[in-house]
Formats: structure tokens, sequence, C-alpha cells
């Protein structure tokens, strides 16, 4: 492969910082993919694609509030 002068600069997901609004919208683009998806193996190949996890469209259920 033949040097062209450019250094990458792209920086992969882990760089940035995890806010709220950020894995919220990774959230959401998880679970538009998996309802756009042909099947599951379609599924994973996009999700993948997209650097995305499978878990990161799961969301966290709160527990019961308390009787306070």
């Amino acid at each position: 492969m033949r040097d062209n002068g450019f250094t990458a600069t792209a920086t992969s997901h882990e760089a940035f910082d995890d806010t709220a609004a950020v894995l919220d919208q990774r959230r959401r683009a998880v679970r538009a993919v998996a309802s756009a998806a042909a099947n599951a193996d379609d599924c994973a190949l996009l999700l993948d694609a997209l650097g995305l996890s499978p878990a990161e469209g799961t969301a966290t259920v709160p527990g019961p509030r308390s009787a306070d």
C-alpha cells in the first residue's frame, strides 16, 4: 500500500464521552436497525457495520417506587 501522506483522524466510539444523549441516540439507533432488518443475521450484520452492539438497544427499567 502506498503512503498518500494523510493520517487517519477518525476515532472510535470509545474516545467520545458517553453522555446520556449519546447513549440514548445509540440505543435508538440499535432499535431502529432491529426494526428494519429482514432477519437476525441481517440485523447483526448492520449493527456490526455501524459499530453498535445489540446490548446497547436495551433500556434499563427503573425499580418500583418506594412508599415514602
